[in-house]
Protein backbone atom coordinates (compact mmCIF):
# COMPACT_ATOMS: atom_id res chain seq x y z
CA UNK A 1 0.00 0.00 0.00
CA UNK A 2 1.18 3.44 -0.99
CA UNK A 3 1.20 6.29 1.17
CA UNK A 4 -0.04 9.39 0.44
CA UNK A 5 2.35 12.33 1.29
CA UNK A 6 0.08 15.38 3.05
CA UNK A 7 2.86 17.24 5.22
CA UNK A 8 2.82 20.29 1.83
CA UNK A 9 -0.68 19.99 2.93
CA UNK A 10 -0.36 20.55 6.52
CA UNK A 11 2.53 23.39 6.24
CA UNK A 12 0.23 25.33 4.57
CA UNK A 13 -2.85 24.60 6.98
CA UNK A 14 -0.48 25.99 9.83
CA UNK A 15 1.02 28.58 7.91
CA UNK A 16 -2.56 30.19 7.23
CA UNK A 17 -3.38 30.82 10.82
CA UNK A 18 0.01 31.86 11.68
CA UNK A 19 -0.13 34.23 8.84
CA UNK A 20 -3.54 35.65 9.90
CA UNK A 21 -2.51 36.07 13.48
CA UNK A 22 1.27 37.78 12.45
CA UNK A 23 -0.57 40.03 10.19
CA UNK A 24 -3.65 40.99 12.80
CA UNK A 25 -0.79 42.10 15.41
CA UNK A 26 1.01 44.97 12.89
CA UNK A 27 -2.30 47.08 13.57
CA UNK A 28 -1.53 47.02 17.21
CA UNK A 29 1.69 50.08 17.82
CA UNK A 30 3.22 47.57 19.54
CA UNK A 31 6.23 47.69 16.80
CA UNK A 32 7.21 51.16 17.43
CA UNK A 33 3.58 52.48 15.23
CA UNK A 34 2.78 55.76 16.78
CA UNK A 35 -0.31 57.54 16.78
CA UNK A 36 0.37 62.07 15.37
CA UNK A 37 0.71 64.21 18.51
CA UNK A 38 -2.08 66.53 18.80
CA UNK A 39 -1.28 69.80 20.85
CA UNK A 40 -3.47 70.77 23.90
CA UNK A 41 -5.65 73.30 23.01
CA UNK A 42 -4.81 76.68 24.79
CA UNK A 43 -7.06 77.63 27.27
CA UNK A 44 -8.07 81.28 27.99
CA UNK A 45 -8.98 82.20 31.78
CA UNK A 46 -11.31 85.33 32.24
CA UNK A 47 -12.60 86.56 35.19
CA UNK A 48 -15.94 88.34 35.07
CA UNK A 49 -17.22 89.62 38.42
CA UNK A 50 -20.92 89.19 39.22
CA UNK A 51 -22.05 91.74 41.59
CA UNK A 52 -26.03 91.31 43.49
CA UNK A 53 -27.61 94.67 44.07
CA UNK A 54 -28.62 94.46 47.43
CA UNK A 55 -31.07 97.33 48.48
CA UNK A 56 -30.45 99.17 51.30
CA UNK A 57 -33.47 99.97 53.76
CA UNK A 58 -34.21 102.63 55.23
CA UNK A 59 -32.92 103.45 58.47
CA UNK A 60 -35.62 103.33 61.57
CA UNK A 61 -36.97 106.30 63.23
CA UNK A 62 -35.02 107.62 66.23
CA UNK A 63 -36.23 106.41 69.35
CA UNK A 64 -38.30 109.10 71.15
CA UNK A 65 -38.07 109.02 74.94
CA UNK A 66 -40.13 111.21 77.30
CA UNK A 67 -38.93 112.97 80.44
CA UNK A 68 -39.06 110.93 83.66
CA UNK A 69 -38.73 112.55 87.07
CA UNK A 70 -36.78 111.14 90.41
CA UNK A 71 -37.78 111.91 93.78
CA UNK A 72 -35.48 111.20 96.54
CA UNK A 73 -37.03 110.85 99.41
CA UNK A 74 -36.17 110.39 102.75
CA UNK A 75 -38.01 110.53 106.56
CA UNK A 76 -37.04 114.28 106.68
CA UNK A 77 -38.87 115.30 103.51
CA UNK A 78 -41.57 112.91 103.74
CA UNK A 79 -44.17 115.02 104.76
CA UNK A 80 -43.18 117.73 102.51
CA UNK A 81 -43.19 116.00 99.45
CA UNK A 82 -46.59 114.39 99.83
CA UNK A 83 -48.18 117.64 99.99
CA UNK A 84 -46.18 119.36 97.18
CA UNK A 85 -46.68 115.70 94.93
CA UNK A 86 -50.40 115.77 96.22
CA UNK A 87 -51.14 119.51 94.41
CA UNK A 88 -49.07 118.67 91.86
CA UNK A 89 -49.94 115.27 90.47
CA UNK A 90 -53.56 114.68 92.22
CA UNK A 91 -52.54 110.92 93.44
CA UNK A 92 -50.01 109.80 95.24
CA UNK A 93 -48.30 106.13 94.39
CA UNK A 94 -45.36 104.95 95.26
CA UNK A 95 -42.69 102.66 93.45
CA UNK A 96 -39.82 101.96 95.41
CA UNK A 97 -36.38 101.02 94.40
CA UNK A 98 -33.14 100.36 96.60
CA UNK A 99 -29.88 102.37 95.77
CA UNK A 100 -28.25 98.67 94.24
CA UNK A 101 -31.20 97.92 92.09
CA UNK A 102 -31.08 101.60 90.68
CA UNK A 103 -26.95 100.97 90.06
CA UNK A 104 -28.26 97.71 88.13
CA UNK A 105 -30.86 99.67 86.17
CA UNK A 106 -27.60 102.39 85.03
CA UNK A 107 -25.77 99.13 83.99
CA UNK A 108 -28.30 97.85 82.32
CA UNK A 109 -28.70 100.87 80.28
CA UNK A 110 -24.72 101.32 79.55
CA UNK A 111 -25.38 97.42 78.01
CA UNK A 112 -28.06 98.44 75.87
CA UNK A 113 -26.24 101.37 74.74
CA UNK A 114 -23.25 99.43 73.87
CA UNK A 115 -25.18 97.13 72.35
CA UNK A 116 -27.00 99.64 69.94
CA UNK A 117 -23.65 101.46 68.57
CA UNK A 118 -22.14 98.42 67.80
CA UNK A 119 -25.10 97.12 65.96
CA UNK A 120 -25.32 100.72 64.24
CA UNK A 121 -21.78 100.01 63.17
CA UNK A 122 -22.47 96.86 61.77
CA UNK A 123 -25.17 97.91 59.76
CA UNK A 124 -22.94 101.32 58.32
CA UNK A 125 -20.42 99.01 57.43
CA UNK A 126 -22.89 96.67 55.03
CA UNK A 127 -24.44 99.75 53.72
CA UNK A 128 -21.10 100.94 52.43
CA UNK A 129 -19.79 97.94 51.03
CA UNK A 130 -22.78 95.70 49.80
CA UNK A 131 -22.86 97.35 46.80
CA UNK A 132 -19.20 98.83 46.13
CA UNK A 133 -18.04 98.50 42.70
CA UNK A 134 -14.52 96.79 42.62
CA UNK A 135 -12.31 99.10 40.63
CA UNK A 136 -12.39 98.02 36.82
CA UNK A 137 -8.88 96.80 36.02
CA UNK A 138 -7.25 95.67 32.86
CA UNK A 139 -8.13 92.18 31.58
CA UNK A 140 -5.87 89.66 32.46
CA UNK A 141 -5.44 86.14 30.74
CA UNK A 142 -4.16 83.48 31.47
CA UNK A 143 -2.77 80.98 28.98
CA UNK A 144 -1.26 77.83 29.19
CA UNK A 145 -0.34 75.12 26.62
Amino acid sequence: MQQKDYSGKWKALLALPILLLLSSCTSFSLFGKKEPVVPEPIVVTKTEYLYRNVPLQPRPKPVTLYDLEFYAVTSENLDEFLERFGEENGAVVFFAISVPDYENIALNMGELRRFIEQQSAIILYYEENVNVQPEQTNEQTETTP
